[in-house]
């Protein structure tokens, strides 16, 4: 699986990793009672048993009867939670348990488990029992680290920026401020040539000491691209001021029509191929290739919940393109008194105050008041689910970008690109 590959395949696991973390934000204990357990590939399972068995010995110790019950409890639901398990899977597992009070009153505890299975890998052995869930290690796996540096050179105009994730950055913009032609001739011509070269000079020096301080103190800073018009980029990497470490980082310097900050997005595209696992340029590849598509007359591009939902469902969709933005819920409910099933739709912050309202409503078919959410799931999960099952690369786009929002605001946040043409 190549890199471009392995980023498509976790789009869908980052979200809903992200979507759990909200979750067991929430999650509080009254005391020392929620246990967090991260184990990467490298761990033997047995031993982890043997650690937790540890731990239960270790925990008899604790002086609250209520307290050393939860805790004992958590712990023995991680020892079954494992036996699930043959081996600890490639990126590790990440398991939480622990009693979870239902109100603001001791002995209202509800033992509760979730497990993870994390997008990125677990490097190190934690077991944590604290009154919430340790969720930083978890946090950062998911924050996009890897960067890449952009200098747009010009002598008129120049900027500096860098990509990173799903965002292009543009730090600084510069203007030098020197004259393009002059009219004087004899000596006068070469003193004007002499101070417009030592202030080019002075301008590239000027960026210089701003790009210093800026990219090298940047952790993941795997290159840097160059572009701009003319000769001026190869005037700016040949003098020495930008230091020696960054001057190895140079992945490449290309020629662009124009300096500043629209030059930036020009390096971006002109060197694309050499950077495909940041996210910010695969979302523009798939969106401009959405767009492509759409203008074609041969029906390969799709947008709208209905329509892609069922190509979805008849396996015809490549592509399945969402924009992060969509916080639509679909909501099944129930009557537990009768059989009764109906379905309704909300966005993420009506929720709960839609369920509060729906445990005040009677069952339709037999007005008992028994009604209640049966289930409740993101519209992007749901189809993303369907998308697993048939083979289908998930795409979940940023609004950063101009395509990213337009994604969002023409197109409902839900597109296809289908592997051949569908007639409903």
């Amino acid at each position: 699986m190549n890199m471009e590959e392995k980023h498509k395949t976790n789009d869908l696991k980052v979200y809903k990793t992200k979507k759990m973390l909200d979750d067991l934000k929430s999650k509080k204990g009254f005391h020392t009672e929620l246990i967090s357990l991260y184990i990467p590939h490298d761990r033997k399972l047995s031993d982890v048993t043997n650690y937790l068995k540890n731990e239960i010995s270790e925990s008899q110790n604790i002086k609250s009867k209520l307290t050393r019950k939860n805790v004992l409890d958590g712990i023995s639901t991680l020892l079954g939670m494992l036996k699930n398990y043959r081996d600890v899977p490639e990126n590790g597992i990440v398991l939480f348990a622990g009693a979870i009070p239902q109100n603001n009153t001791q002995g209202t505890e509800k033992m509760e488990k979730y497990i993870i299975d994390p997008p990125e890998k677990v490097k190190t052995f934690r077991y944590h029992c604290a009154s919430e869930f340790l969720l930083w290690p978890l946090e950062e796996t998911l924050e996009a680290k890897e960067t890449y540096g952009l200098l747009c050179i010009g002598r008129q105009e120049s900027a500096v920026g860098y990509v990173r994730g799903s965002h292009m950055e543009v730090v600084r913009d510069y203007t030098s401020g020197i004259h393009g032609k002059h009219r004087a001739g004899g000596q006068s011509q070469r003193r004007f040539e002499r101070l417009i070269e030592e202030g080019e000079k002075n301008f590239y020096r000027r960026i210089s000491d701003d790009v210093n301080e800026l990219f090298l103190g940047m952790e993941e800073l795997h290159g840097i691209f160059i572009g701009g018009p003319g000769s001026s980029k190869e005037k700016f990497v040949s003098d020495e001021s930008l230091d020696y470490r960054l001057r190895e980082k140079i992945l490449d310097v290309v020629d662009l029509g124009y300096g500043g900050t629209e030059g930036l997005r020009a390096l971006v595209e002109k060197v694309k191929d050499q950077m495909e696992n940041i996210k910010y340029v695969r979302e523009n590849k798939i969106m401009n290739r959405f767009m492509k598509e759409l203008t074609n007359d041969n029906d390969l591009a799709i947008y709208g919940y209905d329509e892609v939902k069922k190509a979805l469902n008849y396996g015809a969709v490549d592509v399945l393109i969402l924009s992060e933005r969509l916080d639509i819920y679909n909501l099944e409910l129930g009557c537990s008194n009768c059989d009764h099933v109906e379905s309704r739709r909300a966005r993420e912050q009506e929720l709960v105050t839609l369920e509060s309202k729906i445990q005040e409503e009677i069952c339709p078919k037999c007005s008992s008041s028994t009604f209640n959410v049966l289930k409740k799931q993101s519209i992007i999960e749901e189809l993303g689910d369907i998308a697993e099952t048939t083979g289908t690369d998930v795409e979940i786009i940023s609004s950063e970008t101009e395509l990213g929002e337009s994604l969002y605001s023409t197109f409902g946040g839900i597109v296809g690109l289908l592997r051949y043409k569908v007639s409903y």
